[in-house]
């Protein structure tokens, strides 16, 4: 069965839907691979800057007990 003025038939017009429906899929399906890699890409950067950051940190500890133990030592020298 023809549809008016539109040269197709019913199932025709179905048939097209669906494969539309079906490239639709594997646009979306696309889409969140790539949001998943793109959100995978930006944990990593993150773990790398909290592990500069880390780095950073520690440092800064090891500068501030080395400040404290010159600190002690030159207390200690002035108690003499």
């Amino acid at each position: 069965m023809r549809t008016a003025g539109l040269g197709k038939t019913s199932e025709q017009w179905r048939q097209e839907i669906r494969e539309e429906k079906i490239k639709v899929d594997g646009w979306e399906r696309s889409l969140h691979h790539y949001q998943n890699c793109n959100s995978a890409m930006e944990l990593r950067a993150s773990l790398s800057k909290f592990e500069e950051m880390k780095r950073r940190v520690e440092e800064l500890e090891a500068v501030l007990q080395n400040c404290e133990i010159r600190i002690e030592l030159l207390e200690a020298s002035g108690e003499h």
